[in-house]
């Protein structure tokens, strides 16, 4: 069984699978937006924050 989202950006529909966990990471397939899973009851996307380069400190 998977769970039916909207992405956060676009609000394109995604489909998570059934052994989908929270804190992972996704891709949007329409806008290419990295995504989080942010909860699972009930289903919960948010965008993923963006990494900064720590540049060697």
């Amino acid at each position: 069984m998977s769970l039916d989202v909207a992405c956060v950006i676009c609000d394109a529909p995604i489909s998570l699978p059934a052994d989908t966990v929270e804190d992972e990471l996704l891709e949007c397939p329409e806008c290419g937006s990295e995504l989080v899973v942010a909860s699972l009851t009930p289903p919960l996307l948010e965008e993923a924050p963006q990494t900064e380069e720590d540049w060697g400190e």
